[in-house]
């Protein structure tokens, strides 16, 4: 009988364990939901990159450099990115500096991403808003704490790198 207690009480606790690692946070998750728009910005810079790669797509001017740039050096000083800066930024490049050809092409490489990302559980580069791991989770708890946000310049994660190598190919051709 004992055992039996024993093993009951093993079971409830590793049961009770498990729930609480798969419940999401409340908190956590309304900053992931807060916090989208930022993510969304941050990956537009590797599509950014990718379009300029393709000849089939107008390339970005100098004037629409000189203006990436600028948005772009104001994010890389920034130390907690704000949604509702993010959407100003992101609503910027939308609406003023791409061109129709160059958003649709910017809107294929985000629908086709977005459809790799939730096609595939656990998929994706593990930096979208809803990605898993210590590093997305301890970004979003310092939102969630007022501390620093700005992950899109985290040279660790694909969308750090790609903001990364788009900032240099974009300051190389306007030779800062």
């Amino acid at each position: 009988m004992n055992r039996i207690a024993i093993a009951l009480a093993a079971t409830l606790a590793l049961a009770s364990a498990a729930f609480a690692q798969t419940t999401p946070d409340p908190a956590i998750q309304k900053a992931r939901e807060d916090t989208a728009v930022v993510f969304d910005l941050g990956r537009t810079f590797g599509y950014l990159m990718a379009i300029e790669k393709d000849s089939k797509v107008p390339a970005l001017s100098a004037t629409q450099l000189k203006s990436l740039y600028d948005i772009m050096v104001a994010i890389k000083a920034a130390k907690r990115v704000e949604p509702e800066q993010a959407e100003a930024w992101l609503g910027s490049i939308e609406d003023k500096i791409l061109t129709p050809a160059q958003l649709m092409a910017v809107d294929k490489l985000a629908a086709a991403a977005a459809a790799t990302r939730t096609g595939t559980p656990g998929a994706g580069t593990g930096t979208g808003p809803g990605a898993s791991g210590t590093s997305g989770a301890s970004s979003l708890q310092s939102y969630v704490a007022g501390g620093e946000f700005n992950p899109i310049v985290d040279a660790a994660k694909t969308m750090g790198a790609d903001f990364k190598a788009f900032f240099d190919y974009v300051a190389k051709k306007l030779g800062k």
